[in-house]
């Protein structure tokens, strides 16, 4: 029984993985000056390689905030947040390979009334990398009016910014996935009748 057959299929098995790590390191470092000489808010996908970046929304039920919050209440609304990575016509092979990586998603409250408190439970929570489907978690606004609030039915909002910081590769030298923010603001509306 000669072991050289084995040994021989071993090193090819490695020679492949070696050349598929090559290729992506080739492609990485001639794609991501693109992408680091732009700021993450006016950055957008160019090119046709990898162009790897997270994107997200936040959605909730209209029909938790449509009746007035009273003055001294503190409303809940569950927020959904929707995520996935969008990607150029090679990213599918980088994204396989950060398949299942956890990266962080923080949300904060930027701007609301002197009338209301507003404030995120989670405000940080961990998301994990999709391949080709779209991800989720779970957070909720509660919005509080104070007893001093207006009282003749007046328009209130909450903004609200969420966040995906740029996932960089080994020594945090090349940017493998793109960061992401976005603004979103909810209505509603405070205080009872005259």
């Amino acid at each position: 029984m000669r072991p050289y057959p084995l040994f021989k299929k071993m090193k090819i098995t490695r020679m492949k993985k070696y050349s598929v790590l090559f290729v992506v390191i080739v492609i990485l470092f001639t794609c991501s000056p693109l992408a680091l000489a732009q700021s993450q808010d006016d950055y957008r996908p160019r090119g046709i390689f990898f162009n790897l970046q997270f994107t997200f929304i936040i959605t909730w039920d209209v029909n938790e905030i449509q009746e007035p919050i009273m003055p001294g209440e503190t409303r809940e609304v569950n927020m959904t947040i929707s995520y996935t990575v969008t990607r150029g016509a090679l990213g599918r092979l980088l994204l396989q390979l950060l398949e299942g990586k956890s990266f962080p998603i923080q949300l904060s409250v930027e701007d609301k009334p002197d009338w209301c408190e507003a404030w995120m439970l989670p405000e940080d929570m961990t998301g994990v990398i999709p391949s080709d489907e779209i991800g989720v978690q779970y957070s909720s606004l509660f919005i509080h009016v104070s007893d001093d609030a207006p009282s003749n039915y007046t328009n209130g909002y909450v903004k609200m910014c969420g966040t995906i910081e740029s996932m960089k590769g080994p020594f945090n030298i090349l940017t493998l996935i793109q960061g992401y923010e976005n603004d979103f603001t909810i209505l509603f509306v405070a205080g009872s009748g005259p």
